[in-house]
């Protein structure tokens, strides 16, 4: 009697071990085009604090890059970060910024997504072989503003200006019209300023660059003066550098290495 009873018992423990199995697989299974599967084992698995450690100092790394860049586009790639999205910068200008893949612009792209990675910055180039006014004019300050840059770095046509004849003053209203709007349609994109190539011996369109300068200066716009790179503008060895007036393979490497010696800190 006694072994039948055990025999009962151990029966019904076997019925409520598989019943219990089949409840909690039950409830832990998602359907599938008509098919359970079990989700019980995939949670998500989280970080060792070694790893975020890594990711941490990394994100800190690439920020040290920006030490030398504007207060606002330093502070927009940190949040671009922390959003784990790509940072897009955007080089605009004339024919000076030379051709794929000798052109400055076109170095200055390759260095950049070199030191911080495709997938945490993005470079694109637009060329508009215009004056400041008809810039303005065909409304390609539009352009700019609804590419969502987080930064433009922008060549404003001053030595087409000088060439065709629109002076200083015009130059200097037309730049600032380009700046409202982008402001106006984009306030967090933040604007860096920088002259068109050099000219040897040139007489009057040093004088409308040094105005570019001087007016940046007093109206607190970031300008990248890579004109301090290159030989005196009355020696010869400019002609080194320049071909026809236009930046040679070896100016537009010239005028890369400045850019990337500002926008990737090695300090």
């Amino acid at each position: 009697m006694k072994s039948f009873l055990t025999t009962i018992l151990a029966i019904l423990c076997g019925v409520v071990l598989l019943w219990g199995n089949f409840h909690w697989n039950d409830k832990t299974a998602v359907k599938v085009d008509g098919a359970s599967v079990n989700t019980a084992a995939e949670k998500p698995v989280e970080k060792s604090s070694e790893e975020k450690d890594q990711v941490a100092e990394e994100g800190a790394d690439l920020l040290s890059l920006t030490k030398n860049w504007p207060a606002e586009a330093a502070e927009t790639f940190k949040l671009a970060q922390e959003e784990g999205r790509a940072y897009k910068i955007l080089i605009v200008g004339s024919s000076a910024l030379g051709e794929e893949p000798t052109g400055w612009a076109y170095l200055t792209k390759e260095g950049l997504i070199q030191a911080f990675g495709e997938e945490n910055l993005t470079v694109e180039i637009m060329e508009f072989e215009k004056t400041s006014l008809q810039f303005v004019q065909e409304n390609n300050q539009e352009e700019l503003a609804s590419s969502q840059a987080d930064l433009i770095i922008f060549e404003p046509f001053t030595l087409n200006d000088n060439t065709n004849g629109v002076g200083t003053e015009n130059s200097l209203i037309n730049i600032q019209t380009v700046l409202n709007h982008i402001e106006e349609v984009s306030a967090d994109t933040a604007v860096i300023l920088t002259p068109p190539n050099p000219l040897y011996n040139a007489k009057y369109y040093p004088i409308q660059v040094d105005a570019l300068k001087e007016y940046t200066e007093e109206n607190g716009i970031s300008y990248l003066d890579h004109w301090t790179a290159w030989p005196a503008l009355d020696s010869e060895e400019m002609n080194d550098y320049l071909t026809n007036g236009s930046p040679n393979e070896q100016g537009h490497e010239l005028w890369a290495n400045y850019m990337l010696d500002y926008l990737v800190s090695k300090n």
